[in-house]
């Protein structure tokens, strides 16, 4: 399925961007002595499409990568005169690992919210977990300074996905204006999926900190959420008293809760000014604003919540932190 894959997905996708033929867009269908152009039929899946190919480059440079580490590692076990095994259990086995404290033990409980007081954790089952951890990261870390040495290119030429130009001034920021990364968030305070995203995008601003990423919200209020344009409404007047953010997280936190007397209550909450909040949600001041967003969000193709266009390649859908990580890195790569 894979193989197949490999040959069809590549095939479609430069039929969708007009690039075969010298640029032109292949006829794919005909009905009733009408065409179907593959740029028509291909238009509503054309993120998916970038999506396969996407995983299907990631498949390869796994396995690339694997092959690789396990001819360099047998090269330089050839060199020392030692299995495999052997060169992996000197450089970075037993031995070479410290010994867990019980300090480590309970930090590493407390990061995944458990603690020892829990009778169904074993202390010597953890203590095992975690000298295995470490000695798995440093047999990666010796790979890593053996395939440095070696001067491993990948010459597995990566997809590059269509760039979306989203514009961004005047919106909700988070971050270094100067920041390599750009993540820009359409988004709907009614919306589930949106709000599993948000530890994701928090978990995002921990690990990269303001100088690397940044991040640009933009409202888009779905029409099946009678509630949604309420809370943009709301959260654009907290910007207003720069508790954007403050309030981006309550209204997700209480998606049941988005009545008019809620919202009031969140700027309260919030310690903002009543009275100037009241007067900015009542007259919709900011309703110009989450249409602009809304159009901004048409223009360039995104109608579903949550949509984020990171440094202009889009992904969709509450994804676990390792695909924005994945893209992430990749942005910063290539600086």
């Amino acid at each position: 399925m894979l193989r197949q894959s490999l040959i069809i997905i590549p095939l479609l996708l430069l039929a969708i961007s007009g690039c075969t033929g010298g640029g032109s867009d292949p006829v794919v269908a005909e009905f009733n002595g009408k065409s179907v152009k593959a740029s028509e039929a291909f238009g509503q899946v054309k993120s998916r499409l970038i999506d396969l190919e996407e995983e299907v480059y990631r498949t390869k440079e796994q396995a690339i990568n694997e092959y690789v580490d396990q001819k360099i590692l047998d090269m330089e076990a050839q060199k020392q005169k030692l299995s495999k095994e052997q060169l992996l259990e000197k450089e970075a086995g037993a031995g070479a690992a410290a010994e867990i404290s019980d300090k480590e033990i309970e930090a590493f409980l407390a990061s995944k919210g458990l603690s020892l007081s829990d009778k169904r954790i074993k202390k010597d089952d953890v203590k095992e977990y975690l000298k295995f951890r470490q000695k798995f990261e440093k047999q990666q870390q010796y790979v890593a300074k053996l395939r440095e040495t070696a001067k491993v290119k990948i010459l597995v030429t990566e997809p590059e996905s269509p760039k979306l130009s989203v514009a961004t001034e005047g919106q909700p920021t988070w971050g270094n204006a100067k920041a390599p990364v750009t993540i820009v968030e359409f988004s709907d305070f009614q919306c589930p999926f949106c709000a599993r995203a948000v530890p994701t995008l928090d978990q995002i601003k921990k690990e990269y900190g303001p100088d690397k990423v940044r991040l640009v919200f933009h409202h888009l209020p779905l029409p099946n959420h009678n509630r949604a344009l309420p809370a943009s409404l709301a959260a654009a007047c907290a910007n207003e008293q720069g508790k954007f953010w403050e309030m981006h997280n309550l209204l997700f936190e209480n998606q049941a809760k988005l009545e008019d007397s809620d919202l009031k209550a969140y700027a309260k909450t919030l310690g903002l000014d009543g009275t100037k909040f009241a007067e900015c949600y009542d007259k919709k001041v900011h309703m110009d604003k989450i249409e602009a967003s809304k159009k901004e969000g048409e223009r360039v193709g995104i109608s579903a919540t949550p949509s984020f266009v990171i440094n202009g390649v889009l992904l969709q859908g509450a994804q676990p932190f390792e695909r924005f990580k994945e893209k992430i890195e990749r942005a910063l790569k290539k600086g």
